[in-house]
This record gives C-alpha cells, sequence and structure tokens, in this order.
C-alpha cells in the first residue's frame, strides 16, 4: 500500500520513503525475524532504478498457519516488534516497525536522508500464501517491478495471458464475449512459463540495474517484434479493423493502446518509456523486425506442449452450442412459422411447440422429425431444423391449440364441479354461526 496505512487516523504513524540502505538492511532483518514463524518467507526481486521505497512485502507461507485466526498477526507483530498492525483480509497484515537506528556501512547515507527529529516508522506488509506454489508463483509474477506490464502487452496479441495465478491461451471466438470462459489454463509453474516464453531462467533471478536493462530482456521473449514503417501502416485489416497481430511489441501506436495500457503509461514509468522510447528507438535500428510466430502456431504449441487441446475443443463446443441455442430459436424456428393470417396465439403456441420438440426433444405431441437434427457434436443442423419447422408449424399448432383447448374446457369442467361443494361449505358455516 505503498507505506500509507499508519500515515491517517488519530494517531499517525511518519513512514517516509526508504532509501536502498534502509530498505535492504530492513529487509534483512524481518526475513530472519519472520522466518521463526514462517516455513518459507520471500520477497520479490526490487524493480530497477528504485530511488527509495514505501514499504517491505514478504510472501510467507506455513503448513500450521491458521487463516481464520488472529493468532498469526499477534505472532507476526512480536516477531517484528511491531508497535502496530492493521489488516482487513485473513490473510494479509501491515506492521508498523521501528525505522533502524543505524544502518551498518551506511550511516552517512542514513543521516544524510532524513533530518527532521520525527520518529520513522516503515511500514512491513505480509501476505500469507495458501501453498509453496502459490508463494512461489506469487513471488514470479511481482519479481522486477512492472516487468509483467512489458511481457503482457507482448504476448497478448498472441492469445497469451498471465494473472495471478497461471499462464493461459485463450480462445479467439470467445474472448470477445466472455473473457473468463475464453481462457485454457497451460501452467502455473515459473521455470516452465519462461521457457515457453524463450526467456533465460538464470538471468530472472538476478536484479536488474536499469530500466534499459530490463528492456533488453524483455526483448529476448520470442514473442517480442517490432513492426517497421508503422506510420505508414495503419495495422489495419484492410477493412479499418486493427488485428492483433500487428500490435505486437507494446502495442505500435498510441491509438491502439487498450485502455489498462494507457493508465500504466500515465501511472508506470517503466511502461511509459518502453512504449515511447525503447519500442520507437528498435524500429528505428530496425531490431526485433522479425516475426517468429503467429497466432495460430502459438495454439499449436500449446496444444502440444501442454496437452489442452481436449480442453480447448471442449470449452469451444460448449461455447457454440450455448450460443446456437440462443440463435436457433430466434433466427430459425420463430421466423419458420408465417406471421400474416394467423392468430398470435395459435402462432405463438406453434413456435413454443416447435421449439419444445427441436431443443428439448419432447415427444409428446407425437410428432419426431425424419431426419437428425443435430450434428454429431450435437450442434444443430440449422438447414434440417429450418425445414422440418417450415413442414410441420401447421401440423404441431393444431395439435398445441387442441391441447389447450382441452385443457381450458377440463379447468371449467372442475370449477364448475366445486362450485356446489363451495356454496354447500358456505351454507353449512352460515348455520354453524
Amino acid at each position: 500500500m505503498g507505506g500509507q496505512v499508519f500515515t491517517g487516523g488519530p494517531d499517525p504513524l511518519y513512514t517516509p520513503r526508504m532509501p536502498p540502505a534502509v530498505y535492504q538492511h530492513a529487509k534483512a532483518t524481518c526475513h530472519e525475524q519472520l522466518k521463526q514463524l514462517f516455513e518459507q518467507v520471500a520477497t520479490p526481486i526490487e524493480g530497477p532504478e528504485k530511488a527509495d521505497f514505501g514499504d517491505i512485502d514478504f510472501l510467507v507461507y506455513s503448513s500450521t498457519t491458521d487463516l481464520q485466526s488472529v493468532q498469526w498477526r499477534d505472532d507476526v507483530r512480536t516477531a517484528l516488534g511491531a508497535i502496530r498492525r492493521f489488516s482487513q483480509q485473513p490473510h494479509a497484515g501491515s506492521f508498523a516497525i521501528f525505522w533502524p537506528e543505524s544502518v551498518p556501512g551506511d550511516v552517512e547515507c542514513l543521516d544524510g536522508w532524513e533530518t527532521a527529529n520525527t520518529q520513522r516508522f516503515i511500514q512491513v506488509d505480509v501476505h500469507v500464501c495458501a501453498s509453496p506454489e502459490t508463494l512461489r508463483w506469487s513471488v514470479f509474477k511481482n519479481d522486477h517491478g512492472d516487468l509483467w506490464n512489458l511481457l503482457g502487452s507482448t504476448i497478448r496479441p498472441f492469445g497469451l495471458t498471465i494473472d495471478h495465478e497461471a499462464l493461459y491461451v485463450r480462445i479467439a471466438e470467445i474472448e470477445k464475449l466472455d473473457k473468463k470462459k475464453a481462457k485454457i489454463h497451460l501452467t502455473s509453474d515459473p521455470e516452465t512459463v519462461l521457457t515457453f516464453l524463450g526467456l533465460d531462467l538464470e538471468r530472472w533471478k538476478r536484479p536488474f540495474a536499469t530500466m534499459q536493462d530490463t528492456y533488453e530482456y524483455a526483448a529476448t521473449c520470442r514473442f517480442f517484434w517490432v513492426k517497421p514503417d508503422t506510420a505508414a501502416d495503419d495495422g489495419s485489416d484492410g477493412d479499418g479493423a486493427v488485428v492483433d497481430e500487428d500490435r505486437i511489441g507494446g502495442e505500435f501506436t498510441k491509438k491502439d493502446l487498450k485502455s489498462n495500457d494507457r493508465q500504466r503509461m500515465n501511472k508506470r514509468p517503466m511502461f511509459n518509456r518502453w512504449i515511447n522510447e525503447f519500442i520507437p528507438a528498435c524500429r528505428e535500428q530496425h531490431r526485433f523486425t522479425d516475426r517468429q510466430i503467429d497466432r495460430d502456431g502459438t495454439l499449436e504449441e500449446a496444444f502440444e506442449q501442454f496437452g489442452v487441446r481436449e480442453t480447448y475443443d471442449a470449452r469451444i463446443l460448449e461455447f457454440r452450442k450455448k450460443r446456437q441455442a440462443e440463435t436457433i430459436w430466434k433466427e430459425v424456428i420463430k421466423p419458420a412459422v408465417p406471421t400474416e393470417g394467423l392468430a398470435p396465439m395459435f402462432r405463438g403456441g406453434a413456435a413454443n411447440g416447435l421449439k419444445k420438440i427441436i431443443m428439448q426433444g419432447d415427444e409428446s405431441f407425437g410428432v419426431v422429425p425424419s431426419e437428425p437434427l443435430r450434428n454429431e457434436d450435437g450442434l444443430f443442423d440449422e438447414d434440417a431444423v429450418r425445414r422440418f419447422s417450415e413442414a410441420n408449424w401447421k401440423k404441431v399448432g393444431d395439435i398445441v391449440f387442441k391441447k389447450n383447448h382441452e385443457r381450458m374446457l377440463a379447468k371449467i369442467k372442475k370449477d364448475t364441479e366445486q362450485e356446489p361443494e363451495n356454496e354447500a361449505q358456505s351454507t353449512s358455516k352460515r348455520r354453524k354461526q
């Protein structure tokens, strides 16, 4: 939370941003203290060129931690020597610890950083992970500051997405209508992700000294490329529609940036320079202009490496069935019943009867299709549905009309038979009164 948790309220604490020396010293001290409580303790690798730090983030795991109890937060407060703690979620907490009086080897930096006499504190955020795998992934996803903003925009046009849980491949046919359903899980293993993206595993484990170092590393991703001469090419498919694969490399022009990328441009210096400086420089120098793979190729590689073809096919078939179920009624069955010369009630009954026969397999009407209305995948043959509907709407309408008429007569008869009984009951009740 940027070190701001304890700065408000009736008794605020002063938590100024920490110079690197203070940050590293406090982080190492807290790490040792937390190791007394948790089986695993980790902090993501810091981003490059950070002049100061707002807080210290820790990701921890222990098989004995009860997230439903406040005990772990009390234990952390004691271990860190925190004077205050704050928590809104059972798995996370913020703790205020004292600013160190001195930092070995860097006393001058510490003394020159802050001259106010106000007592200083440091905010330490501790997040308890549900499993070792969750901790490992969370650290990986937060390593190197905003590096994943660069990589995320690079792999997105290839149908790949990474979030706080895993790497996914997206189904192009579904993603514009249902982003969640479009995602197919590939892996939650960091090393597998880096290998699939073509990034060096060992280099990932060390911090980058500068943003330029980070950019150069991100550019080694096998999905990164820069389309040359974009000033003369609007990146469209000829009909004015922008093609995803023509926006690879952090989105080539600002007008093509998605809304969340535009927000990152304003709030994230690393991403801003990636778009405004690094990619234009690569284009000018004709670097990374060869695209190694396209979206279809990426999908095939995902099928082969992660074995998700069956899941992909099942998901897209399920989606098509659902979409077809919505359209077959409105665009095939209902239009097959004439609109002129029919009473609305008859027309509605005929259409609804056809719907039950075709979509629900209802055989109670005694009208059965003479040819299959679905293919082997369970999808409707729309031409067959149209032929059946046009040939049988009147027959089904007559049957529905007859059934409705019989139900109406039965109801009238029932109501008539109940009237004398109700009248007798009323008379008997009046006599008793």
